[in-house]
């Protein structure tokens, strides 16, 4: 029988933990979904907990024997995590992390989303902010994306500055882009993969800036790479959203639409700037300025 008690001791424990494990499963009320875990999907969930005050459990989409059902809401982080999400739930689904474009693909899926990517007429403002409300801007796009970017430049105010350049064959890329460069005196980026991919960015900025036209987008990603300056959501800004998101429709099933995030950033390229011969204002002001004109699309910030 002695022979038996550290056999008995570790089922014991294997037995307790697996009900604590499965308790803490079971009280979780909200899950964030992942591909593999980070240390910012943890900060989020932790983040999410505290503001909303419930209960939240970071889960990966390998785990299995999870009921997906018994959580008040998931929330799926990243386009790969909304790309393969397959499970049917009666569960409230909201992403984050994802673009425009993959959203509204899997619309029936979701009852709420946060784009990753700035929306083109918040770039916009941002140009117009940096380098005059005359200056004319140049907006290069894919023709999958042409129609959008007219509805985003339609918000802005002095939309006649804004020029539109959709793009049907990359193949013509440089002539469309020294077309562009010769009409305007800035190019402001679109959220397109394809477009601005790694192999186009770099040959797009040594176009622009031998006009020495600035780069203005697509995002804050190509800031490094030598765009002037992008507006951008961090981690806070997402945080801060989602608590509204998931509060509104737990306590009140009143689910957002899905939408860019209100809440913003602005970065700047200095070195571009002093190259440029540009004053930019400070990060805080521009923020400001920015948010006073989505307020009051009727009022110059």
């Amino acid at each position: 029988m002695d022979a038996l008690k550290p056999f008995w001791h570790r089922k014991a424990i294997l037995v307790l933990w697996c009900s604590l494990l499965f308790s803490a499963a079971s009280i979780a009320d909200i899950a964030l979904v992942v591909r593999e875990r980070q240390p910012m999907a943890e900060q989020l969930a932790k983040t999410i907990a505290q503001g909303l005050k419930i209960p939240s459990q970071l889960l990966t989409l390998g785990d299995k024997q999870v009921d997906w059902s018994s959580f008040d809401a998931i929330v799926l982080l990243g386009e790969p995590v909304l790309d393969a999400w397959q499970t049917p739930t009666d569960s409230p689904v909201v992403a984050v992390f994802v673009s425009r474009e993959s959203a509204q693909r899997r619309s029936a899926l979701l009852k709420s989303a946060i784009y990753v990517e700035p929306p083109l007429s918040r770039q916009i403002t941002l140009s117009k902010i940096l380098l005059g409300f005359d200056v004319r801007l140049g907006v290069l796009v894919s023709d999958a994306f042409a129609a959008s970017a007219a509805d985003e430049v339609a918000k802005v105010q002095r939309e006649e500055f804004v020029n539109i350049y959709p793009l049907s064959d990359l193949n013509n890329l440089n002539r469309t882009l020294i077309e562009l460069l010769a009409d305007n005196q800035a190019l402001v980026g679109v959220y397109d993969s394809e477009l601005y991919s790694p192999g186009n960015i770099k040959n797009i900025l040594i176009t622009a800036y031998r006009q020495n036209r600035p780069l203005i987008g697509p995002s804050s990603a190509y800031i490094k790479a030598g765009s002037l300056a992008s507006t951008y959501s961090d981690l806070d800004d997402v945080s801060k959203r989602l608590i509204e998101i998931l509060s509104a429709g737990l306590n009140n099933k009143q689910w957002a639409k899905q939408d860019y995030n209100p809440y913003f950033q602005v970065r700047y390229n200095e070195q571009v700037g002093r190259s440029l011969n540009l004053s930019l204002p400070d990060v805080n002001d521009a923020v400001k300025a920015l948010m006073k004109a989505e307020e009051n699309r009727h009022e110059l910030p």
